[in-house]
């Protein structure tokens, strides 16, 4: 059971067959739905949606990739008070263990550079490398980033940039993060007993999902946040509250 006041969440997948003599491949759909209709993690296969079936609870994201070779698609969350996102995924099959991370962008920002090389955008949108090229994001641009092993489930590492912290970032990279290992049949997430002070006040506050399945505090890490990161940002976005 998850802890007082922490909600479950579980996913309704299907399969969304690909339309005649499109040559893409099916799409594997997944919808979070955040209630105790189902035990927390749980995956329900349905061959269709039936008409309600996901918001029997709350529906909280829907997520989908290509059914042959698991490319991300889309992250379309519904995070009450979060700002609206792009990610970019990448799956890092050499590492040992094999990794994948997703990082965030502002939508504004990510439509108004889309828009004046004539591209088009949408929330939830993942890009691929070509697309961040084409468009010219970097680093600079991010809002968050999640790292996850792809075997166990294991998230190592949550960074949120200060100025867009406090604002359900990492909420949403999380839940972005567990659509897609849902979708794939990979081990759910969950966080061992290493963090920040900052991160510790983070996972205090997680409500969904992966919040139920953060082991206690046993080793307090160093700040994340790079020193010229912190000019000019409230203090409460850089340390826990008192």
């Amino acid at each position: 059971m998850p802890p007082r006041g922490r909600v479950p969440v579980w996913w309704l997948r299907s399969v969304r067959a690909a339309a005649a003599g499109t040559g893409e491949g099916d799409v594997v759909v997944v919808h979070a739905v955040a209630g105790d209709e189902r035990p927390d993690r749980a995956v329900v296969d349905v061959a269709d949606l039936p008409p309600g079936l996901a918001t029997a609870g709350r529906r909280v994201g829907r997520v989908t990739v290509r059914a042959g070779s698991l490319q991300l698609l889309t992250a379309e969350l519904l995070v009450e008070g979060a700002p609206p996102l792009v990610v970019v995924e990448r799956v890092l099959r050499d590492a040992r263990p094999p990794l994948a991370e997703l990082v965030a962008f502002p939508y504004d920002l990510v439509a108004g550079r889309a828009a004046a090389v004539g591209a088009r955008t949408s929330p939830g949108a993942v890009l691929t490398a070509r697309d961040v090229a084409r468009i010219g994001l970097a680093s600079r641009d991010q809002v968050g980033a999640l790292r996850w092993s792809v075997g166990t489930g294991q998230v190592l590492e949550v960074y949120v940039a200060p100025a867009h912290r406090r604002r359900r970032v990492a909420t949403s990279l999380l839940l972005a993060a567990e659509g897609a290992a849902a979708a794939r049949g990979w081990p759910r997430l969950w966080t061992g007993g290493v963090r920040t002070a900052l991160g510790e006040a983070v996972a205090q506050r997680l409500r969904w999902g992966a919040a139920a399945r953060v082991a206690p505090l046993t080793e307090l890490a160093p700040p994340m946040t790079p020193p010229g990161d912190g000019v000019g940002v409230p203090r409460h976005h850089l340390e826990p509250d008192a």
